[in-house]
C-alpha cells in the first residue's frame, strides 16, 4: 500500500520526501507504509548501473526504514558516482 506522507506520518515525512527528491534528482524516491508502524523509504537510480559501477559499490535500488538513513545511503552513492566520473 503506497501512502501519501500526510496519510502515513504527517507533514514531517512530506518535508523529508521533498528534501530528498530535491537533493537527489537522479533517484526516484518514495515513502511507503506496508503495515501500521512499518514504513519503508526507497530510492531507485534513474540510470542504468554498469558492471563497473556495480563493482565499485553503486546500487540500482536502496531501501531504508527512515529518511535519515536513506539520505546517508544516497550521499554515499552520490560520492561513488561522482568519483567514477572524476576517474573515468
Amino acid at each position: 500500500m503506497t501512502a501519501t506522507p500526510s496519510e502515513a506520518e504527517g507533514p514531517l515525512t512530506g518535508r523529508q520526501l521533498d528534501a530528498l527528491r530535491t537533493t537527489y534528482p537522479a533517484w526516484d524516491i518514495h515513502f511507503r507504509v506496508d503495515a501500521p508502524g512499518a514504513a519503508r523509504w526507497t530510492a531507485v537510480l534513474l540510470r542504468p548501473v554498469s558492471a563497473r559501477l556495480s563493482a565499485q559499490g553503486v546500487r540500482q535500488r536502496i531501501g531504508c526504514s527512515d529518511a535519515i538513513t536513506l539520505a546517508s545511503a544516497l550521499a554515499h552513492q552520490s560520492s561513488l558516482l561522482h568519483n567514477n566520473r572524476a576517474n573515468g
